[in-house]
């Protein structure tokens, strides 16, 4: 995702964190931290469910203050998230490992037809592989403005603060 920042909001930030460092240092870690926590439950809304919900409660995100600044990281433990988000080439998948989603989202109940179900989608993922989802880049476009605002009321804060003399 690329955001772009007005160059007053840029000079807003620089002067103070030359002039106010732990101000500025604060309200730039309180912007990050809502616009990842925004990220990261506008990813879990749009993710796809499956069987459970592990790949959504893997997803968390985190702030920190770094010599080079305030970083912030949304990201996902998972490795279902990135295949969901990128697609898989054509592979088989084991069979039985595809059961508890033939319950849950296909609803079939008979063990029978659990088993034989599963192993159909298994060959067709061995055929097609899985198709892109984007759910992480679908999120991060949709709230790309919401977050841009964050950033730009921050700056505000800043140059509000350096224009009162740091009261």
């Amino acid at each position: 995702m690329e955001l772009s920042i007005s160059l007053g909001d840029l000079r807003a930030y620089g002067q103070g964190l030359r002039d106010a460092p732990a101000y500025t240092d604060q309200v730039l870690r309180v912007a990050m931290t809502e616009a990842t926590l925004l990220l990261q439950r506008e990813w879990q809304e749009r993710l796809p469910r499956g069987a459970s919900d592990i790949t959504a409660a893997s997803i968390t995100s985190d702030v920190a203050s770094t010599p080079a600044g305030v970083l912030g990281v949304v990201g996902s433990s998972q490795p279902s998230a990135l295949f969901v988000e990128l697609g898989t080439r054509p592979h088989m998948p084991p069979a039985q490992a595809l059961e508890p989603w033939v319950k849950a989202v296909l609803g079939i109940r008979e063990p029978k037809e659990v088993k034989s179900v599963a192993f159909l989608v298994a060959r067709k993922i061995a055929r097609e592989g899985t198709p892109a989802q984007y759910p992480m880049a679908r999120a991060a476009s949709a709230i790309e403005g919401q977050i841009l605002a964050m950033f730009e009321q921050g700056a505000a804060k800043v140059a509000a603060y350096l224009a009162g003399g740091g009261t």
